[in-house]
């Protein structure tokens, strides 16, 4: 008799489970942990496109984490933060700058930008490791941008990859 496990995905607690069987998708998604923003942000939850964000409606900002593990290519950092400025509008870059996380070259940047006419500060964390392409977002009215990067710290500070799917 054959037994067939179903993959597994979702948000628990710290941790993304983008797979626990079978085996062949292990290859092409990651189970990653992160930081908590903590009091006043929400989990989102119900697009399929989300993996993991939260939205704090005090300050109308939103932090969300994103993995690509298939499909991605060979491009450099800053190509692939100049990518995550689609649908953004008048992106002009305050910093970027060349970090370290998990022992792997990242490139962290601040940019001004609007979506839709509706002006937006973002902050990304973009780096590359065992295959997969990870995008670190926060995103906030420049009015109330630095009251949220404390939050967005701590999610940072937080993530971990590879992790054990069901640890």
């Amino acid at each position: 008799m054959l037994v067939f496990l179903a993959g597994c995905a979702g948000w628990r607690g710290d941790t993304y489970y983008a797979h626990r069987t079978p085996a062949s998708r292990a290859r092409k998604e990651a189970t990653y942990r992160v930081g908590l923003p903590g009091p006043g942000w929400s989990e989102m939850r119900g697009d399929k496109d989300i993996q993991v964000a939260w939205i704090n409606r005090k300050l109308g900002a939103i932090i969300h984490v994103r993995a690509q593990c298939d499909g991605q290519g060979d491009s450099s950092l800053d190509q692939y933060t100049d990518h995550l400025r689609i649908d953004w509008t008048d992106w002009e870059v305050e910093s970027q700058e060349p970090k370290r996380m998990l022992g792997r070259d990242a490139l962290h940047t601040v940019v001004r930008a609007e979506l839709d006419g509706v002006p937006r500060r973002n902050e990304y964390w973009v780096l590359k490791k065992n295959g997969c392409l990870f995008d670190l977002q926060y995103s906030a009215a420049p009015a109330d941008f630095e009251s949220g990067r404390a939050a967005f710290a701590s999610v940072v500070e937080g993530f971990a990859f590879p992790v054990e799917a069901g640890r």
